[in-house]
């Protein structure tokens, strides 16, 4: 007898794709944050670094012009970490519309599974059945034969 062959085969797997690709840049956007929040740190460590610099430069005395280049420093990366984390913040909008995206796929993938896997039960359903037909049929001409032949 035939083997089981689901019609909407290409459908679920042009939908896994679909799964597999929003996953992928699901996994890009976190990968994006985490690198933006490492960033973040840095920037947080610079500018300890920099208030660390601006007392000693303080504190020495003779270093003038270097003290009008702190209030510059600081600013330009309390801006960097401003901006970063208005990143972030759009990161996380983008990736929670990807979730729902995600979410989506995976349910219309799922759709399709269920309704893969009812046709392979009625399938085999339909295939047991036609085989204990068969059977059926075997027994009964082997009995109506062994009638005949007493």
């Amino acid at each position: 007898m035939a083997r089981f062959k689901f019609k909407l085969d290409g459908l679920l797997k042009l939908r896994e794709f679909k799964e597999n690709q929003l996953k992928v840049e699901l996994g890009k956007l976190l990968q994006e944050i985490e690198e933006t929040k490492s960033i973040i740190l840095q920037l947080n460590i610079d500018l300890d670094e920099g208030y660390d610099a601006h007392s000693k430069v303080l504190y020495s005395g003779p270093g003038v012009k270097m003290l009008q280049f702190f209030p510059e420093y600081f600013q330009g990366k309390r801006e960097d970490i401003k901006n970063k984390e208005n990143l972030i913040h759009a990161l996380n909008k983008k990736m929670e519309a990807k979730r729902e995206e995600l979410a989506l796929a995976r349910g219309e993938v799922k759709i399709v599974e269920n309704l893969k896997e009812k046709k392979m039960i009625q399938f085999t359903k339909e295939k047991n059945k036609k085989d204990m037909e068969k059977i059926e049929d075997q027994l009964s001409m082997t009995r109506s034969s062994e009638r005949n032949n007493i």
